[in-house]
């Protein structure tokens, strides 16, 4: 999905005030510093996404009292701290006026950023339009927001730098919190992107889970809308964890969201080839993918897995061996014959592994491992039984593949 920034909308004043207002009425009764409009579309002149930012200030004992009025009254989602401590993130539930609330501790340097950034910028005009232009440069080449965020970082120190308001060190943390981190940038494969989960995902990732065929094989019934909402929100909070053990990408073929793929990733038994003194850690990955009805039989969940699997073993083959897998029901011929294409080879089947739907279903388990590995550690690995042991057991969701 492409990065949209337009020129300055003298509505976005007005647009914040609206916002204001409505959440004004959420918290009544809690105490708070001030509510900010921050961002792009706070600085008159500016061009910026149109989506309206806005902070509310607060006491550090004051943040919890302030989140839960907001999760209780408003139509907001909370999506926690997406890994920058003291700013607590909040969504929009509608699209007829895009923002993003955050509420922040006053005085920290997370803080600070916004109010330094959009004070400096409304004074001065020349380092408003330099940044205008970056920003629209940026723009016009991303196909997602997390390499447009992490490109706009060095203009932006140069603007927090003018500002006066930050130390060296906290200048330093800002910049830390605007690299990638564990997040994805673009993957561009021959027909498709595959990138972080945003907001907008919603209504793709309804149409994907929400019908029966595509569920035929898996646990659950037909998503509803807001699971599906859920689901989308869950996978943000993901990508800012660190570590980061959950991966999953959105997948987009000429800009519609298409598909999904991911893995959930944990240490196994760490183990050492023979003659050799240290341990080497193996990583196990357990994989899945699930694509539109529409979308099938065109090779592009094979595209998409592909190149996946290779920036997933880019993330983690440095640091020792890794293990993937793919758990397939033995009925779904397309997921067994595509983890075949993929290179990965039959690794165990265990009958009537769980009951789904009413029934006992048998579990096809594939395995592909990469990195130095003993022959004998293909297929067994030390300390584990093959079996349903080898599937998921977190959470339903990544249980097996589409």
């Amino acid at each position: 999905m492409s990065v949209v920034v337009e020129q300055y909308n003298p509505e976005w004043p007005q647009q914040f005030e609206s916002i204001k207002t409505e959440l004004e009425t959420y918290l009544q009764g809690v105490h708070y510093l001030s509510i900010e409009h921050v961002g792009g579309t706070s600085v008159p002149g500016l061009a910026a996404q149109p989506i309206i930012d806005v902070d509310i200030l607060v006491t550090r004992e004051d943040v919890q009292p302030v989140t839960d009025a907001l999760i209780a009254n408003g139509e907001l989602d909370y999506l926690g701290e997406l890994a920058i401590v003291d700013r607590h993130v909040f969504r929009n539930s509608t699209l007829t006026l895009r923002h993003n609330v955050y509420v922040c501790v006053d005085g920290v340097a997370q803080t600070k950023n916004h109010i330094s950034l959009r004070d400096t910028l409304r004074s001065n005009a020349e380092l408003r339009d330099e940044y205008a232009r970056v920003k629209l440069e940026l723009a016009a080449k991303a196909t997602n927001v997390v390499d447009y965020i992490v490109a706009k970082g060095n203009v932006i120190q140069k603007i927090l730098k003018a500002s006066g308001n930050f130390t060296k060190e906290e200048l330093t943390a800002i910049s830390r919190a605007n690299v990638k981190g564990e997040r994805f940038g673009a993957i561009h494969a021959k027909r498709l992107l595959l990138r972080e989960f945003i907001m907008q995902d919603e209504e793709g990732y309804f149409e994907l889970e929400g019908n029966e065929q595509n569920v035929r094989y898996q646990n659950w019934a037909p998503r509803t809308r807001q699971e599906a909402r859920q689901l989308v929100l869950e996978n943000i909070r993901n990508h800012n964890d660190v570590p980061r053990t959950i991966y999953e990408l959105a997948v987009e073929h000429k800009g519609r969201f298409i598909g999904r793929v991911g893995a959930k990733t944990s240490q196994a038994n760490s183990d050492s080839l023979p003659g050799e003194r240290t341990i080497k850690p193996v990583t196990h990955a357990d994989l899945w993918f699930s694509f539109l009805p529409s979308m099938q039989g065109q090779g592009f969940a094979t595209e998409a897995m592909t190149a996946f699997i290779d920036a997933i073993k880019g993330r983690i083959q440095d640091a020792g061996k890794l293990e993937m897998q793919i758990e397939c029901d033995p009925r779904n011929e397309g997921s067994w014959k595509l983890a075949e294409r993929l290179g990965f080879e039959r690794h165990s089947l265990t009958k009537e592994a769980r009951e789904s739907k009413g029934e006992w279903v048998d579990s096809l388990v594939y395995q592909k491992v990469v990195g130095d590995v003993a022959p004998e550690s293909r297929h067994v690995r030390r300390g584990s039984k093959v079996s349903t042991s080898m599937r998921l057991s977190a959470t339903e969701l990544y249980e097996s593949c589409h």
